[in-house]
């Protein structure tokens, strides 16, 4: 029978002497069976002997990452800037700025901004979805009913839709239908003034052409001094008709040349970035999911696209700049085809620069606009995708945007930045009465009936 028991033994800790009970048995050949702990402790001592790293029984912690953006003296003292002011980043910098009251209910009654139909605001600086309350500025309940009829907010302009989240805009704006017309890969396809209008506007040049050629007819039967005639020109009946009758002719040609001349339709440009949502705003802005392509593929649109808007104007789809899936050849030629197109013609009325309202302005969009503003060329900034940002977030971006156009570009018009929302349709209206205000055409506005799905 095996004896077994236990005995103290002195095992030495980091320099210091511990006592603890050990097992061991008479059959074994060592004299007890010592702890697993006790096991390490001698494989540290044998690796500090040797030179090598100690072992510790907990694991240690990985070594901090390096910095960043190392310096050439590392202290414990928060970054500061050379005014000596602690730095911030930009993220912060941007929640720091605070919106108008008069931005933020703009916002509010166009339905614009993400949640936008749950969120509420007021005139006392707050933006969220809490509402002042009579004791949050210690008022009686009365003063605080004769403060909210004084200061009562605009209603909201538009609906909400309940099962597919959409923006209903209560005044219904009459915008001509599109349609496709031509295309153009390079500036020597590009249809000019008065062959674009031929193709959206035959009736003129068929009138023109048949006054045209009465008068042919009519000059060549009165004159009588051409002996030799033809057997299929005998055949013919000329038009026998006095100079009077003539100048009429001749009046009348020159009439249409002039209602050719005054016809001339005016184009807008629809220009921005890759992918920043240019073909997806045409299909809302004449409610038709089929007038232009649409991918969520950046470089899709990669010619001029000209669409007619009735008979009224021109709208112009752009390839986009910046980033796209194709080569870097196919790019340089849609970029000097832009520059040539939009510094070339002569019946462009607006430029329309698409910005994401989620980035603001970059880099590509900034040396786009510097183009325009040296080539003189008025342009109006839309912010699109504005149903991906919070509502403080979109006027906040709004607010950066419009100090850098007025800093910076000369030629931008900084008065008024147009919103829209290309997925739930909210903004549109101030798109399509800009756009027919610039071309010169009546705005006509009516009430739209309530639907009867929406929330309120």
């Amino acid at each position: 029978m095996l004896a077994a028991g236990f005995r103290s033994t002195k095992v030495t800790v980091s320099g210091t002497q511990k006592t603890c009970l050990c097992r061991f048995s008479i059959s074994s050949r060592s004299e007890a069976r010592l702890p697993y702990f006790h096991k390490q402790l001698v494989k540290t001592q044998e690796k500090q002997s040797a030179g090598a790293v100690p072992h510790s029984l907990t694991p240690l912690s990985p070594p901090p990452p390096p910095p960043r953006f190392p310096s050439a003296a590392s202290s414990t003292k928060p970054a500061t800037s050379t005014d000596g002011a602690s730095t911030i980043s930009k993220r912060q910098a941007f929640k720091s700025l605070t919106p108008s009251n008069q931005l933020m209910h703009e916002i509010r009654v166009l339905g614009l901004g993400a949640n936008s139909e749950t969120w509420s605001f007021d005139k006392s600086g707050r933006a969220g979805n809490k509402t002042i309350r009579p004791w949050d500025k210690k008022l009686s309940p009365e003063e605080w009913k004769e403060q909210q009829k004084e200061k009562r907010l605009p209603p909201k302009q538009v609906w909400f839709e309940q099962r597919t989240n959409k923006v209903i805009e209560k005044e219904q704006v009459k915008f001509p239908s599109m349609r496709f017309v031509a295309g153009a890969i390079s500036m020597k396809s590009v249809p000019k003034e008065d062959a674009l209008l031929k193709l959206i506007r035959p009736d003129l040049f068929d009138d023109l052409e048949s006054v045209s050629k009465l008068l042919a007819e009519a000059k060549e039967g009165g004159d009588s001094s051409k002996e030799e005639v033809s057997e299929t020109e005998k055949l013919e009946p000329r038009l026998a008709m006095g100079p009077e009758e003539i100048r009429q002719l001749e009046s009348r040609k020159r009439s249409k040349e002039l209602d050719i001349k005054d016809s001339i339709l005016q184009e807008i440009a629809i220009v921005g970035r890759s992918n920043v949502g240019k073909s997806t705003m045409l299909n809302t802005l004449t409610e038709s999911p089929n007038t232009a392509r649409v991918s969520s593929k950046p470089g899709l649109t990669r010619q001029l696209n000209f669409y007619r808007c009735g008979d009224k104007f021109v709208v112009v789809d752009m390839p986009g700049y910046g980033f796209a899936f194709a080569k870097e050849a196919d790019k340089i030629a849609w970029k000097e085809l832009i520059e040539e197109y939009l510094g070339s013609r002569k019946t462009l009325r607006r430029i329309y620069v698409m910005i994401d309202a989620r980035h603001g302005l970059k880099v590509a969009d900034k040396e786009f606009l510097t183009m325009l503003d040296s080539k003189s060329k008025k342009f109006q900034v839309v912010l699109t995708k504005c149903d991906l940002v919070s509502p403080p977030d979109l006027a906040r971006c709004y607010m950066l945007v419009q100090d850098e156009l007025k800093k910076t570009f000369r030629n931008a018009i900084t008065d008024r930045l147009l919103m829209v929302s290309s997925y739930t349709g909210a903004g549109m209206n101030n798109l399509r009465k800009d756009m027919l205000f610039v071309t010169g055409q009546n705005i006509l506005v009516r009430e739209r009936e309530r639907p009867k799905s929406t929330l309120r």
